[in-house]
């Protein structure tokens, strides 16, 4: 601001307010905390909001406000100038990361009207957290020294220990309310097979903090060697780094209950996984549990197609036919895990037993699907998509052919790219995360203006790019390309 403006208003505009907002206030923690994702992407700065100043429309001429910061009037972090009138949604200012210092502060701002005559805001407080938690020197979580190496953590231990294994969390440094400790448990040192997620509230936050593993769990992940590792995060989303992880070598599952992998009858592969053709499975699947399993009269089974809770996974206890160990997995839950590795397992439940016998997973891995069409265009023909062709005020329209697994609950994003007269890249939404109409032979799938083709490059390629989510938008599989050239 200029150096003939007042260095001290007193308040009189209404609090400004950030956007995203900040985290509501929990016992203990810090007022107004701001989660790292509402400051740390450049893209997309933290917007210092402001409640419009006008009810009738000013008169012509510029506005200017300066967002500063702890009463400090020359502690300016941010700045807009508008032409008046302003728009309802432009009533703000960005802030960059990098003005924002940790701590505690308060926003205010300082409104110079078209009449240069400046007002200044109420304060509005926000607390900045940049600084993640820090693990102890030797991070490794402390387990019981008799189910470390060279010993195993076994079925025995879990039996005389309530089934579940106990370790303990080095103190890590500044500890808060509302911090999360993760922790993963799998078969890599990496893993990323979440076990379960502790969470500190304002009484317990300066406790000493005990993971206890499930016998389930460790069941459910199977024997051999695993991995246990854990990370911090703070309650702003900043994460620590991750712990060391420990080795453990396991043997937990009860004898002499014996249940090895299920099949895959469609796979290809060995006891404990497979390859499946997507093309093998048009009319589903059928998994199967082998006979040396150990299935008592009067217990329950349960199939389970790929992780529970996930996008396409199923559940089944009903055999296929009447008293088989065969289960059809019906083919509307395949095209949901093309090109993925997952899970397929079975559980046992015995009468009186709350927690069921989990069989060791079967890891299926389902090939990408190969032959999906090529999108066509009304107006190319032969290679050439003619602007003539089109008239005034008129369309190219699009149409994809019938793919295998085709259904509903997928979503088609459609663009058209190419480059215009100065070479600049320009890049067309035809449809964007847009559900499949309808299972037919032939679909609509949008169309392109006339007036948004004349933006391309006459004599240039364009680029019709099709993708498909067969897994509610999670991932996305590509069509292959419509290349025609852009004619006048």
């Amino acid at each position: 601001m200029s150096s003939t403006k007042p260095t001290r208003l007193d308040p009189t505009m209404t609090a400004p307010w950030t956007w995203p907002e900040p985290l509501a206030d929990m016992p203990g923690g810090e007022r107004n905390l701001l989660h790292r994702t509402a400051w740390s992407d450049p893209a997309n700065p933290l917007r210092v909001q402001l409640r419009p100043w006008y009810s009738d429309p000013p008169p012509s001429g510029t506005e200017r406000v300066d967002v500063f910061l702890d009463e400090d009037e020359s502690n300016i972090i941010g700045f807009r100038e508008w032409t008046l009138p302003m728009a309802e949604d432009d009533y703000y200012v960005p802030i960059g990361a990098d003005k924002l210092p940790e701590g505690r502060h308060t926003l205010s701002f300082i409104m110079t009207n078209y009449l240069d005559v400046p007002a200044r805001s109420f304060p509005f407080t926000v607390t900045v957290d940049k600084t993640p938690p820090v693990l102890a020197g030797d991070s490794k979580l402390i387990f019981p020294s008799e189910v470390l190496p060279p010993n195993k953590l076994t079925a025995r231990y879990l039996e005389m220990n309530g089934d579940e294994v106990k370790a303990d969390l080095p103190l890590y440094t500044d500890p808060r309310p509302w911090d999360q400790i993760t922790w993963y448990l799998g078969a890599t040192p990496g893993t990323q097979d979440q076990g379960g997620v502790i969470e500190l509230d304002d009484r317990n936050y300066a406790d000493p903090v005990v993971v206890t593993i499930p016998g389930d769990l460790i069941r459910n992940r199977g024997d051999g060697w695993r991995y246990v590792w854990y990370q911090a995060q703070d309650r702003a989303g900043n994460q620590s780094l991750r712990s060391e992880p420990v080795e453990l070598s396991v043997d937990a599952t009860p004898i002499p209950r014996t249940l090895p992998p299920s099949k895959v009858k469609e796979a290809n592969g060995g006891a404990s996984g497979g390859v499946l053709s997507p093309l093998d499975a048009v009319n589903g699947v059928t998994v199967t549990i082998p006979t040396e399993a150990v299935i008592y009269d009067g217990e329950g089974v349960f199939v389970q197609w790929a992780e529970a809770g996930t996008v396409g996974a199923f559940r089944t206890d009903v055999p296929n036919p009447a008293g088989s160990r065969d289960y059809k997995i019906p083919n509307d839950k395949i095209a949901q895990h093309l090109g993925k590795t997952i899970p397929v397992n079975y559980e046992v439940f015995e009468p009186g037993i709350a927690l069921p016998h989990k069989s060791n997973n079967y890891s299926l891995r389902v090939e990408e699907l190969s032959g999906l069409p090529t999108i066509q265009c009304d107006k190319v023909t032969g290679g050439r998509l003619v602007l003539g062709d089109i008239a005034q005020g008129g369309y190219a329209s699009f149409t994809l052919q019938r793919w295998t697994f085709m259904a509903i609950d997928q979503y088609l994003t459609i663009e058209v790219r190419g480059v215009d007269s100065g070479n600049q890249l320009v890049r067309i939404p035809v449809l964007t995360e847009s559900p499949v109409p309808e299972v037919a032979q032939v679909i609509p799938a949008g169309r392109i203006s006339k007036t948004d083709l004349q933006r391309f490059k006459i004599g240039g390629a364009l680029e019709v790019r099709v993708s498909v989510s067969f897994d509610t938008k999670q991932t996305w599989k590509s069509f292959p390309m419509l290349t025609p050239t852009l004619v006048a």
